[in-house]
């Protein structure tokens, strides 16, 4: 099961570790997993950095529930004269989000060092006009294969995320588990 799920986080997740910022700190986050594709030793994990690495996933979810409703509109719409499909990318979407420029990202003020800081990696990607690879005579650009396509990926991925973060918190909650024992 171990050797499956690396091969699964191999294949369908390189764009989120492309782009979680520092190498060591996410091999420690995934528990020593694969730590020659990120080319580190799994070290200690503090506590402190639990909400900044599930802000990470939770941050993807988000986009990935974003695009699947971008997808899902594109799909109604198919027969609308002069409708245009619509996408992003969800990798310069995490991109932005982890650099704190979101479209909307407003930093939070805090009056204490100790206050959690907020904004910065929230927000809506931004959307773009898909590239059309049929024409139609209506000027309607939605290509329902590419579509279905798009939103089957989409929804694996939100999936394969989802049970990541699932197994991490099911890890944390053994470890602490076996440590108050």
């Amino acid at each position: 099961m171990e050797n499956k799920n690396r091969r699964m986080w191999r294949q369908v997740l390189p764009s989120l570790a492309n782009i979680v910022a520092g190498w060591a700190s996410f091999a420690a986050f995934s528990d020593g997993m694969d730590c020659a594709f990120v080319k580190a030793k799994p070290m200690e994990f503090p506590m402190s950095n639990l909400e900044q690495h599930l802000s990470v996933y939770s941050q993807a979810m988000n986009f990935r529930t974003q695009r699947h409703q971008v997808l899902a509109s594109n799909i109604a719409n198919a027969d609308t004269p002069h409708y245009k499909a619509r996408d992003f990318s969800f990798e310069s979407a995490m991109q932005n989000a982890m650099a704190g420029r979101g479209s909307d990202s407003i930093a939070m003020a805090t009056t204490s060092g100790g206050h959690i800081r907020g904004g910065g990696s929230g927000g809506q990607a931004a959307l773009q006009y898909r590239t059309e690879t049929q024409s139609a005579v209506d000027g309607n650009t939605v290509d329902m294969d590419v579509e279905r396509a798009q939103i089957t990926d989409n929804a694996l991925q939100y999936q394969i995320v989802s049970q990541f973060i699932s197994e991490k918190i099911k890890g944390m909650r053994s470890a602490l588990a076996s440590t108050s024992g």
